[in-house]
């Protein structure tokens, strides 16, 4: 009967290396899917820069010019104009402002061309002023009046 039991202890033995084996061979495995190297990100990260960089780049210029722009007329319509002339409409709005408050000395206004002083007339309905250049302005009149209180360039 020993002999029996020797069998059975060398049995229980191998049993148990077997399932120590087993056992290690799992951990392994487990080691293994832990250390697999993760999908590396970084050229998709560089992509996204790269892309961002070439935006900044197209919309270089577009920021540049804001800084040079040239500045816009003072108004809308189908007559364009210079700078020179855009301030002498501002005159005339400033003037108009004045004439409004029923103050007629006009004399600190004058154009811009040339620094000749306005032509105030007064008519029935109110003042006129008119700028003493209006042919240099490239009009034959660049006017405003009380009455209607929008300045009139006629060509």
């Amino acid at each position: 009967m020993d002999d029996h039991n020797d069998k059975d202890d060398v049995q229980d033995d191998v049993q148990d290396a077997i399932a120590e084996f087993a056992k290690d061979e799992a951990e392994r495995d487990r080691r293994k899917q832990e250390k697999k190297p993760k999908k590396d990100r970084r050229p998709i990260y560089y992509a996204i820069i790269a892309v961002c960089i070439v935006i900044i780049a197209i919309q270089i210029p577009k920021i540049v010019s804001l800084s040079k722009q040239e500045p816009k007329p003072n108004r809308l319509g189908a007559t364009q104009t210079d700078e020179l002339t855009d301030a002498c409409i501002n005159n005339l709005w400033a003037i108009l402002q004045t004439l409004q408050l029923k103050e007629t000395d006009i004399s600190e206004y004058s154009c811009p061309l040339n620094k000749k002083p306005y032509i105030l007339t007064k008519n029935k309905d109110g003042y006129t002023v008119e700028c003493p250049n209006a042919t240099l302005h490239g009009f034959s009149h660049v006017r405003i009046t009380t009455s209607k209180p929008i300045p009139e360039l006629i060509p």
